[in-house]
């Protein structure tokens, strides 16, 4: 038998993770298990004839060049392990743990490939991340404040001049009631079994926040530019996303009337919708952006007020997209959400 057409014995039907078989040349795959075929939503005919990008998370940028570098080495004898965003089928991301390792089948070396679906645990890991690294520190931060405020108020009471020490204790208790609210978002997109994914118009959901903020009582400006309108498969976690995106450039502008400048893209090379969110405000500090990608511990100069790009982050990363930071050119930031546009109607 050719090494082309060596098989997966019959028992690998029967295990409950994916197996996918390659070549260990090529990298092409040879055959794949069932359990791979229902984890990817295609069958083994049509993932012979695709390249790894055509499955892969357009965040993830992972190459069919690099696939095939890991399984040569594999078939040396090097095993490797790695995390991998997959695009399914059927539009839906998912998070997989790839093994890598050799095999002889037939008398032929062969690679391959166990995989193991492991969403849940991803998300649960992005939430005891936020709890851990940023709403901890945030509430012990936010009740010290609130500690050294009742001594004021206590003196403040004596001569009847209390009302500035009660607006910021009202400060503080909103500020606790926006976090335990991103506790509530993120918990919501940590649940992969409770999200209802639909077709969504990027344009149409940036105008939706709109209407509902003009009807508020910001003080804020909004102008919209939609270069061209994009159809992604999202959550609520769009919306969440969006919200946080809007108060940040909001919040942070110290200006009597914040002006916001909202941009709809679409990245046909990539295959993403883009939402830009420009502001005027101060540049986000780099360490609010560092803690978003490594383990920087919270410390005196880290009050964690990055908690609504942690929510950002995990919203936009849960439904296969990028979240991205630039400088404005005439000052100010541009925070970029980049999702996937929807694959054609079923």
């Amino acid at each position: 038998m050719a090494l082309e057409e060596t098989r997966l014995p019959a028992i690998f039907d029967e295990l409950q993770i994916g197996i996918t078989l390659h070549h260990p040349e090529t990298g092409a795959i040879l055959d794949v298990n069932s359990r791979l075929e229902e984890l990817y939503g295609y069958t083994r005919a049509e993932l012979r004839a695709m390249r790894i990008e055509d499955y892969s998370s357009p965040a993830e940028r992972f190459t069919q060049e690099r696939a095939v570098r890991q399984i040569r080495e594999a078939a040396d004898g090097r095993d490797y392990d790695f995390t991998w965003q997959i695009e399914q089928a059927n539009g839906e991301h998912r998070w997989v743990q790839v093994h890598l390792t050799d095999i002889e089948i037939d008398g032929h070396v062969c690679v391959v490939a166990e995989i193991s679906d492991i969403t849940g645990y991803k998300s649960h890991e992005n939430l005891l991340q936020l709890l851990s690294r940023v709403v901890r520190h945030n509430l012990r931060n936010e009740m010290s404040v609130l500690l050294g405020y009742t001594d004021r108020l206590r003196s403040a009471l004596e001569t009847d001049r209390f009302e500035d020490e009660i607006d910021a204790i009202e400060a503080i208790a909103s500020d606790v009631g926006r976090l335990s609210d991103s506790i509530a978002e993120i918990e919501y997109i940590t649940n992969p079994n409770a999200r209802d994914r639909t077709n969504r118009s990027l344009e149409s959901t940036v105008r939706a926040h709109l209407k509902d903020r003009l009807g508020s009582d910001t003080d804020a400006t909004f102008t919209v530019t939609v270069e061209q309108d994009t159809t992604v498969l999202a959550d609520e976690g769009l919306d969440f996303a969006i919200e946080h995106a809007i108060d940040n450039a909001i919040e942070h502008d110290d200006a009597d009337t914040p002006s916001v400048d909202i941009r709809v893209e679409h990245d046909a090379e990539r295959g993403v919708g883009i939402v830009r969110i420009l502001d005027e405000g101060p540049l986000i500090p780099d360490i609010e952006k560092r803690a978003l990608e490594e383990a920087v511990a919270t410390s005196n100069i880290y009050h964690g007020s990055g908690v609504g790009l942690w929510v950002m982050k995990s919203c936009v990363e849960s439904m296969g997209g990028e979240l991205t930071f630039a400088e404005r050119p005439t000052g100010g930031n541009v925070v970029s959400l980049c999702l996937p546009e929807a694959g054609p109607a079923a």
